[in-house]
């Protein structure tokens, strides 16, 4: 159960990358601005799947990690309130783009940048501890989450590079899940506070 919870939020991402309109414009706001609510919900859930993953790892990793993914979803929420609700309803009611909305687009991009970071750092110790822990198991849960991570850096959730970058980290949680549960007895799972 896990697996799927923690691929969940990815596979959603990548379903919605594929509505996500390329420009913003007075055919799109509407749209942009109530995807970006929905995406509001689901980009956190993102980083909840990454403090699942962290939940195994060392102290000294776990807590720097789970600072990353709390500046992931802080960071990269606030660029989603800015640029994809806050453009969206500013497009909507100003009929079109105009040079008003640069702020909210300049600042939101910047925080969602070092969100994308963040992202990337704790997907990294995920990766390590995993691949320190489960050797080859780990391997291809490690390709997928690393890559989509480093794609989701400059990718957003667009067609095609964030649809593939959104599929790879789920694709990435899954595997990096599976490889650690196959390894635990069941006992300790049910045992487990």
């Amino acid at each position: 159960m896990r697996t799927l919870l923690v691929a969940l939020p990815g596979l959603v991402l990548a379903g919605i990358g594929l509505t996500h309109p390329h420009h913003l414009d007075a055919s799109t706001a509407l749209w942009w601005q109530n995807m970006h609510i929905i995406l509001a919900v689901i980009f956190p859930l993102l980083g909840a799947a990454q403090w699942v993953l962290l939940d195994d790892v060392p102290k000294y990793v776990r807590y720097p990690a789970r600072a990353a993914t709390f500046g992931y979803v802080v960071f990269y929420g606030a660029l989603d309130a800015l640029a994809g609700i806050g453009g969206g309803a500013m497009t909507l009611a100003n009929g079109g783009r105009t040079s008003a909305d640069q702020p909210l687009f300049k600042i939101g991009n910047q925080l969602g940048t070092v969100g994308a970071w963040c992202f990337l750092a704790a997907s990294v110790a995920i990766v390590v501890y995993a691949l320190v822990k489960h050797r080859l198991k780990a391997i291809p849960g490690a390709v997928f989450l690393l890559l989509g991570s480093y794609l989701f850096l400059s990718s957003h959730i667009y067609w095609p590079k964030g649809v593939l970058a959104c599929t790879c980290i789920a694709i990435g949680m899954a595997a990096t899940s599976y490889a650690s549960a196959s390894g635990r007895p069941a006992i300790e799972d049910s045992t487990r506070t």
